[in-house]
């Protein structure tokens, strides 16, 4: 079925007239008002278009939309007349009377969504979106494999419809992202002088948003370790009871066979997987072409501009030419009128450094020297017993098993968590402990488990220390 056959004939007539622009905030005006009250009536309906007529910057052209509106006529008329307009084109539900007594003007379901729509599409602002949805598909595809998750309940309309949707809207960015770079050259090839160049640089809100997104996107790292794990979940996601549950769910939905739900599904499946694995990078290189493509046009036509739009490489390239095919004495006489043309100026100018008078070296200064010592063996020994002694290893491998022999008297296993790692010279001797594990003469060994473990001090891998077996 056909959405106009969902819609009246007349849903679209208040983007056709001449009031269009006065329409549009009119109903954007009320379904604001309808977000701040659980009912909206025509009285509250009525004073918010009242309101907005008389700060109106807008003058309404008379026409004849069974209700005449027009600047002859006061806000209140203007407001009931838009009102019955917008009820007899959809825009508002048929009249029904609330419970005090009013009639009710909601806004109808179809026209809230086309005028948000129109919002998201004109009015939203382009930074992030495209690394919003990848964002968005490594979150649903990681919560998917959480425990209990509620996006497992259903996974077809609650995993795979989302990745679709998310996927269509990146490409959508990807497309904005290519027709920036075209309007931005566009504009370079538009400028004749070099203030345009510097309004375009210092005012161009399209130029930022482009280059703010396209260079986070290269520049910080994330992105590419996101895809990475976006491929390897969905690949998992396919090997996953989930993927037969979505099968299932897809038959029930679409009232179909089996077979048909899963060639669907692998369909589905397979455009995201072109798209994450080709069509990204592929996409992504052609927007890297363009840019050195933009940057060289731009310095070409800003040294087109600054010349007065003269190829001075080429005229310097002629010059040479023709000064060699001349002889001797008709070169020198060219390079000395051409020498006469051009004028050098230098320009300084006088520091503190230029007039202050150095410091004479005091001549009378002695010379200072070092005065040699010799240190017999016996006081290098015990210079360095005393160095080793007073500073010994903390860490080596007696200390650390002396320090667990204290922490698990009586014990044969200990958890990190039991440890009490409460300062950085417990987690230094946790560390110690992996070390020494294996080796020989070390009493203890070190087991890993999942996960990481917080603790006061640091980060620490999940392990449990064991004593050996004799």
């Amino acid at each position: 079925m056909s959405f106009f056959d969902s819609v009246s004939e007349k849903f679209f007539n208040p983007f056709c007239c001449r009031n269009r622009a006065v329409y549009f905030e009119c109903i954007t005006q009320l379904i604001e008002k309808s977000k701040e009250i659980p009912v909206l009536y025509e009285t509250d309906a009525r004073n918010t278009l009242i309101l907005y007529l008389q700060n109106c910057q807008y003058s309404l052209e008379t026409e004849n939309i069974g209700e005449e509106i027009g600047n002859a006529r006061t806000p209140q008329e203007n407001a009931s007349a838009i009102i019955r307009y917008f009820r007899a084109c959809g825009w508002i539900t048929p009249q029904e009377i609330g419970r005090s007594g009013d009639n009710i003007a909601s806004v109808s379901a179809y026209c809230r969504k086309l005028i948000d729509a129109i919002h998201k599409i004109f009015d939203g602002d382009a930074n992030g979106a495209i690394t919003n949805h990848i964002f968005s598909m490594y979150e649903i595809l990681k919560s998917s494999f959480a425990k209990d998750s509620a996006r497992a309940i259903r996974p077809y309309l609650n995993i795979l419809v989302p990745l679709i949707e998310n996927e269509c809207d990146l490409k959508n960015e990807l497309l904005i992202l290519k027709d920036s770079i075209r309007e931005i050259m566009r504009a370079v090839m538009k400028m004749a002088d070099v203030n345009s160049f510097g309004q375009f640089l210092i005012k161009d809100e399209l130029l930022n948003r482009f280059f703010n997104d396209y260079f986070f996107i290269k520049k910080s790292g994330l992105i590419p370790s996101y895809i990475s794990n976006i491929d390897r979940m969905m690949q998992k996601l396919r090997r996953s009871e989930l993927y037969g549950r979505m099968i299932r769910e897809y038959t029930k939905i679409e009232n179909i066979d089996e077979k048909q739900a899963k060639e669907k599904i692998d369909r589905q499946f397979g455009e995201l997987d072109s798209f994450i694995n080709l069509e990204y990078e592929k996409e992504m290189g052609y927007i890297d072409r363009k840019i050195n493509t933009y940057y060289n046009l731009y310095s070409t036509r800003m040294m087109m501009v600054l010349s007065d739009n003269t190829n001075l490489e080429h005229e310097l390239n002629r010059l040479l030419l023709f000064l060699k095919n001349l002889d001797d004495e008709d070169r020198e006489l060219v390079l000395t009128r051409l020498a006469g043309t051009h004028r050098l100026m230098s320009v300084g100018y006088i520091g503190r450094k230029s007039f202050e008078r150095r410091k004479k070296a005091n001549p009378n200064r002695k010379n200072a020297g070092l005065a040699e010592a010799e240190l017999s063996m016996e006081e290098r020994q015990r210079l360095t017993d005393e160095l080793l002694t007073e500073t010994p290893d903390r860490y080596s491998m007696d200390q650390v098993e002396k320090h667990f022999d204290r922490i698990m008297t009586g014990r044969e296993q200990i958890s990190v968590e039991e440890c009490g790692v409460h300062t950085r010279d417990d987690a230094t001797m946790i560390a110690a402990s992996i070390i020494y594990s294996g080796t020989a003469g070390f009493s203890y060994e070190v087991e890993f488990r999942e996960g990481m473990v917080e603790t006061e001090a640091a980060r620490i891998s999940n392990i449990n220390i064991k004593r050996k077996k004799q």
